[in-house]
């Protein structure tokens, strides 16, 4: 934010808090598909990221607000979603969060696996606080085996 700050102060001083930051032209916003064929995919070309489009960057706005902690509402607005439902489409963890949710995983497994070792063993150690949950959403399928 503080780069498209000091862009928009050295190349429209004076413009108020409400003035486009890629401006077009007749005081409207820069159009989209100029913006991105201009600036946005000569930066992935040099860089070797291919098929950048608006879609693929919306899903990339959101993906990081996530990553960084950013409130649902709050991602919800910046991108035109009237539902979590919608958002959570667009919304990707990134390698750090998957590998948080498999450390947390591999921990409980582990304090479990102790219990067992200690109640086998005749320990009376105090069980831990695991506890299994299946959650089921609406019309998923649930397999039962006989």
């Amino acid at each position: 934010m503080l780069e498209l700050k000091k862009y928009k102060d050295e190349n429209y001083p004076g413009t108020g808090p409400d003035g486009w930051g890629f401006p077009g032209t007749h005081n409207r916003p820069i159009d989209l598909e100029r913006f991105m064929s201009t600036h946005v995919k000569p930066i992935c070309d040099e860089l070797g990221i291919k098929g950048v489009n608006l879609h693929a960057l919306r899903h990339l706005n959101n993906s990081m607000m996530l990553s960084e902690g950013v409130d649902v509402k709050a991602r919800m607005d910046r991108l035109g979603h009237v539902s979590e439902n919608t958002n959570m489409i667009y919304s990707h963890v990134g390698d750090e969060a998957q590998l948080a949710a498999s450390e947390a995983i591999e921990r409980r497994l582990e304090e479990a696996r102790k219990e067992l070792e200690s109640k086998k063993a005749g320990s009376h150690i105090p069980p831990s606080p695991l506890s299994v949950t299946l959650t089921v959403t609406p019309n998923q399928l649930v397999p039962v085996s006989n």
